[in-house]
C-alpha cells in the first residue's frame, strides 16, 4: 500500500518548555494544562495527559465558542484518544471541532481544512472511507480557495485523497491525485530536490499495488538516484527504495537485479550499525526469502541462522521476534524434507506466540498450519486432527 502519513492525526507540539524565569507567572491555567499535557503526551503517559487536556476543556468552555482555544483543545484531546485507538471517543471531539473552527476561520482559511483532514483522517483509521472521502475533498477545495492550485499545501490533501482511493482500488482516480502532487512538489523544489521522494515512492507503490512494474521502477531508480546524490551511496536512507526496487525485479523475474539490490541494503544495514544490530534482521529474512522462492534453501539458511541469533541475543529467547524467525526458518527445512530439524523450531515458535500472545491469537493459527503440515508429512495424523480442530476454533473467532 500507500505511505501511511495520512494518518497522522495531530502533531504535538511542545509549547514553552524550556522557558525562562518568571514566564510561568504570565501563563492562563490553560496554558499550563494544555503545556503539562503535551509533554505528558510526548512522553505516552496517556492516563496524565488525558487529565491535563480534559481540565484544559474545562477552562476552554468558559472562554465561548468564538474563541479558538475551544478546537484546538477538542483536538488535541481526539489525538490523545486516536493515539490509543479509541476512536468512538475521539469522534465527537473532531465533528465538534470542525463545526467550531468553521464559525470561527470561516470556510475558506486553510486551518479549517486541517480541521477536516483531522476527522477525515479518524473515518480511515476505521475503514470508514465513504467518510473519510468527501472530507478530504472538502478540504482540498478549502486549500485551492485559500492558497491557489499549485500551492504546495495541496500535496497533503492529495496525498489523503489518493491514499483513501487507493484503499477502495480506485486506482485511477488515485493516480490522478498523486501525479499532481508530484508536479506541485517538483515545480515547487526543482526536479532533485529530497521532498520529492515521498511523492515519487507513494506513486511507485500505487502502481505496484496494480502489479505495473513498468510505471513503478522508474519512480524508485529516481528516488535512489535523489538519496545517493544527498546521502551518499552507503546511507541508511536508501534503504526503502532498495527493498522497493528489489521486490520489483524479482516480479518481473529480474532475478540478479534483485539479488543485488537486496545484499546492497544488507552491505549498508551492516555497516550502518554494525554486524549483531536487530536492523539487520529485515535485510537478512528478505534475502533468505528471495532465495527461498528461488529454490535455493542452502543460500537462505545461514541469513535466517543469523536472524536469529541477532533477534535471541537481543531480546531474549522467549520473545515473539525470536518466534517469528524460527517459523521461517523451520519452513524452510520443512520444505527441504529436514523435519527433524524442523520440529523444534515449529514448537518452539508457537510455544512463544502461545505465551506471548494467547492461544486463540490469529498468528498462533498461522504456526499450527505450519506444525499440521510437518505432523502430517511425518504420519502423525491423529496429532495433526487436534490441532486443525483449533485452528478452526481460532478463525471461527475471528
Amino acid at each position: 500500500m500507500l505511505n501511511n502519513c495520512w494518518r497522522g492525526l495531530i502533531t504535538v507540539c511542545l509549547v514553552g518548555v524550556i522557558g525562562l524565569t518568571g514566564c510561568e507567572d504570565a501563563k492562563t491555567p490553560w496554558d499550563r494544562h494544555v503545556d503539562r499535557g503535551d509533554l505528558l503526551f510526548q512522553q505516552r503517559r496517556f492516563k496524565e495527559a488525558q487529565e491535563q487536556y480534559a481540565a484544559a476543556l474545562d477552562v476552554a468552555e468558559t472562554f465561548g465558542e468564538q474563541d479558538s482555544r475551544l478546537p484546538r483543545t477538542l483536538t488535541k484531546l481526539a489525538g490523545l484518544h486516536d493515539a490509543q485507538g479509541e476512536y468512538e471517543q475521539a469522534e465527537p471531539l473532531l465533528s465538534r471541532a470542525v463545526s467550531l473552527n468553521e464559525n470561527i476561520l470561516g470556510d475558506r482559511d486553510p486551518q479549517f481544512a486541517v480541521s477536516l483532514s483531522n476527522l477525515a483522517a479518524l473515518y480511515h483509521a476505521q475503514q470508514h472511507y465513504e467518510k473519510a472521502l468527501p472530507l478530504f475533498e472538502q478540504a482540498l477545495h478549502v486549500r485551492e480557495q485559500a492558497l491557489g492550485a499549485n500551492h504546495i499545501d495541496l500535496t497533503l490533501d492529495l496525498k489523503n485523497l489518493a491514499g483513501v482511493l487507493a484503499a477502495q482500488e480506485h486506482y485511477a482516480r488515485a493516480e490522478t491525485h498523486l501525479i499532481r502532487a508530484l508536479a506541485i512538489t517538483e515545480q515547487a523544489t526543482g526536479p532533485d530536490d529530497p521532498a520529492l521522494v515521498e511523492r515519487l515512492n507513494n506513486l511507485a507503490l500505487l502502481y505496484r499495488a496494480q502489479q505495473d512494474y513498468e510505471k513503478a521502477i522508474p519512480l524508485l531508480e529516481r528516488t535512489l538516484a535523489i538519496n545517493t546524490k544527498r546521502y551518499g551511496a552507503e546511507s541508511p536512507g536508501l534503504l526503502g527504495s532498495l527493498n522497493n526496487l528489489a521486490f520489483m525485479h524479482a516480479a518481473q523475474g529480474a532475478h540478479d537485479q534483485a539479488e543485488g539490490l537486496l545484499k546492497q541494503a544488507l552491505h549498508i544495514n551492516e555497516k550502518s550499525f554494525g554486524p549483531e544490530n536487530p536492523r539487520l534482521v529485515s535485510s537478512l529474512t528478505k534475502l533468505a526469502d528471495f532465495y527461498r522462492l528461488q529454490g535455493q534453501f542452502e543460500k537462505a539458511e545461514p541469513f535466517l541462522v543469523a536472524a536469529l541469533d541477532i533477534n535471541e541475543k537481543k531480546f531474549g529467547p522467549e520473545h515473539e521476534k525470536v518466534a517469528n524467525v524460527a517459523n521461517n526458518l523451520a519452513l524452510l527445512y520443512f520444505l527441504q524434507d529436514k523435519y527433524a530439524k524442523a520440529e523444534p523450531l515449529f514448537t518452539r515458535a508457537l510455544a512463544i506466540n502461545e505465551q506471548a500472545l494467547g492461544k486463540e491469537h490469529p498468528v498462533v493459527a498461522r504456526t499450527l498450519k505450519n506444525y499440521v503440515a510437518l505432523l502430517k508429512k511425518t504420519n502423525r495424523d491423529k496429532d495433526a486432527k487436534e490441532f486443525e480442530d483449533r485452528i478452526a476454533a481460532v478463525e471461527n473467532e475471528s
